[in-house]
């Protein structure tokens, strides 16, 4: 049976990620709350436990699959909606609450 898997948003976000072998810096190609798929991991194998800094905020991930250079991740605990935001450069999310946001926060808007 074919499992559904959430919407998840394209993105080109650089980011650092913590690895067994050291730090690297990779790119985020799309994003949900669940997990990821990024480009450029070296040295990385299914299983493994990673962990990406999303504006210094430690995110932890468990490597789902790896082929070529590009490689799907699950976060352990789900990241915030927030946290998707700031990956998929999403300038309008939750504008009342950080001052001096850009963006809009209408919907008629969007």
């Amino acid at each position: 049976m074919m499992q559904y898997r959430q919407h998840r948003y394209a993105t080109e976000y650089p980011i650092e990620v913590r690895t067994p072998s050291g730090q690297q810096k990779v790119h985020i190609l799309d994003v949900n709350r669940k997990g990821v798929r990024i480009e450029g991991l070296q040295n990385i194998e299914r299983g493994q436990k990673i962990q990406l800094n999303i504006l210094s905020f430690p995110a932890d991930a468990i490597v789902q699959w790896v082929a070529g250079g590009l490689a799907g991740l699950t976060f352990r605990p789900q990241i915030t909606q927030d946290q998707v935001d700031t990956l998929r450069y999403r300038r309008d999310a939750r504008a009342v609450q950080r001052r001096g946001a850009v963006g809009f926060g209408f919907a008629e808007m969007r």
